[in-house]
């Protein structure tokens, strides 16, 4: 099942057809009007008006034995806090920890394998992309499965463009449509027509879930400001960049004190973020980097009248002198955002959902809601996805895909019904406090609706996407015209360089 460079050629050069990125969990699969790549395809998790929910689908295992053997899946680990363990050997009192025991004894049961996770020598995984591309060109069967960062010193892209690993549609054994799939990042990944996938995500990595950005706020401090909790401008579909920007100014108080940090002073600011603050909310309107024109290549979506409206807007609200935005990401220092925002002193923040780890020690209570829309014209709430994040692929080298497709959709369906449920409870279980409305948002809004920008994945827009990540969302000014001006040659060239590969 490897690729020729000339069907991968074909792919790329058609993948428009498939090309609406960043889908949410809403009711249709398209982007905000004028918006490059709309569709209306339906998604399968409703977030418009209340439908019927459909029959719950019973799961057939395959009946598969493996005859005892191991089942090794690769798995970068890293020092940014998140969750990545995917085997444990005991159970131990922790409720994620357990989950994953006993999903992966299920699984090992049904299918009489030991289930082994290996991990790099080193946890930087800055060196993790390449030892995965010698592993898997040495044609050594050395593992069943890998976790793969999207893009991080080298791109799942390239290494598809290398032939590396299976297409994943054409293994019978994994049901690509099922639930327990993220569907949104699938969209993502099709090439083509849509049939031809080479990664996924799902519950099994909770890194994956795990590095889905949000947007918290101190339930306490929004309800003493006498504003509305925004679950309901969830759901009417009018959380908003200029709603968000309204909870900023109400929640702004310098208290006389400069617009900059000060660890001992008593100003309190509307959002304190870091960096990716910037591409989530663009990332949430549903903005492409690329798009494709009417021959299937792929082309620049930048310059469009949109585009630069929603990355000026996104400037406007994150403008640090305005005392509403602070950026924060010096953990050394105490200038960094999580405890900045978990000491009272700032009412919202954006970033990932591992972040609630750290929120659940706050003395009052927070809320999640999912990364705002542009305006309600737009249909959908759309997620972001840090590039880091790992995707789940099959080595080219394997011996038996089905076998391993097998156990894979079915670890991934525990996951969806154990793991997953379990992540939710304890990033939101908080002493005597359970905000039941922020599981609402993660099931509804952000479960399975986070992927990343498709230029990201093969390493066309890095620089563009860095650029709006040091600057806008620093809090500092950008000329966006000149800015894409300037990226806009640079990644046409990157473009034609991947390009060039398959001639």
């Amino acid at each position: 099942m490897k690729i020729s460079k000339k069907r991968i050629l074909a792919l790329i050069l058609a993948f428009v057809l498939v090309l609406p990125v960043l889908i949410s969990c809403g009711d249709k699969a398209n982007k905000g009007d004028g918006a490059p790549g709309a569709t209306d395809a339906k998604t399968s998790e409703g977030g418009g008006e209340a439908t019927e929910a459909p029959a719950e689908e019973i799961y057939v295992y395959p009946d598969m034995d493996g005859g005892g053997a191991e089942f090794k899946i690769y798995n970068p680990t890293n020092t940014w806090f998140y969750y990545t363990k995917l085997v444990h050997e005991q159970q131990t009192g922790d409720v994620l920890d357990d989950a994953i025991y006993m999903r992966n004894r299920q699984i090992e049961e049904k299918f009489k394998i030991s289930i082994v996770e290996v991990n790099p020598p080193t946890d930087d995984m800055y060196v993790f992309n390449p030892e995965v591309r010698k592993v898997c060109k040495s044609g050594i069967d050395t593992y069943n499965a890998i976790f793969v960062p999207v893009s991080f010193n080298g791109t799942v892209g390239a290494m598809i463009a290398e032939g590396l690993f299976y297409e994943l549609s054409g293994i019978p054994t994994i049901d690509l449509s099922g639930e327990w799939w993220n569907q949104t990042m699938l969209r993502e990944a099709a090439i083509g027509t849509g049939s031809r996938i080479y990664y996924t995500g799902s519950s099994i990595n909770l890194f994956t879930l795990q590095a889905v950005s949000c947007v918290y706020f101190n339930h306490e401090m929004l309800t003493n400001l006498g504003l509305t909790l925004p679950y309901g401008l969830v759901r009417e579909g009018k959380w908003t960049l200029d709603r968000l920007q309204e909870y900023m100014k109400a929640g702004t108080n310098l208290n006389g004190a400069d617009v900059k940090w000060d660890k001992s002073g008593a100003a309190i600011y509307g959002l304190v973020s870091y960096d990716d603050s910037a591409t989530a909310l663009l990332a949430g309107s549903g903005e492409l980097f690329i798009n494709a024109d009417a021959d299937g290549k792929p082309v620049l979506a930048v310059g469009g009248e949109r585009f630069a409206a929603v990355l000026t807007k996104i400037s406007e609200i994150l403008n640090i002198q305005t005392g509403n935005y602070l950026w924060a990401n010096d953990e050394a220092s105490g200038a960094h955002y999580e405890p900045i925002f978990m000491n009272g002193r700032a009412l919202l923040t954006i970033g990932e959902l591992k972040a609630a780890d750290r929120f659940r020690e706050m003395e009052t209570n927070f809320g999640i809601l999912p990364i705002p829309k542009y305006d309600e014209k737009q249909a959908d709430y759309y997620s972001h996805l840090i590039h880091q994040a790992p995707v789940l692929v099959i080595p080219s080298a394997n011996l038996n895909p089905e076998f391993t497709g097998a156990v894979l959709d079915a670890l991934a369906y525990v996951s969806n019904k154990t793991v997953a449920p379990a992540l939710f409870e304890v990033s939101v279980a908080q002493k005597q406090f359970r905000d039941e409305e922020s599981i609402e948002m993660l099931e509804k809004y952000i479960k399975n609706s986070g992927s990343f920008e498709i230029g990201m994945a093969y390493g066309w827009t890095n620089d563009f996407y860095d650029a709006i990540r040091s600057k806008i969302g620093k809090g500092a000014s950008m000329d966006i015209t000149s800015e894409i001006e300037k990226q806009s040659e640079k990644i046409k060239t990157k473009i034609q360089k991947t390009m060039d590969l398959f001639e």
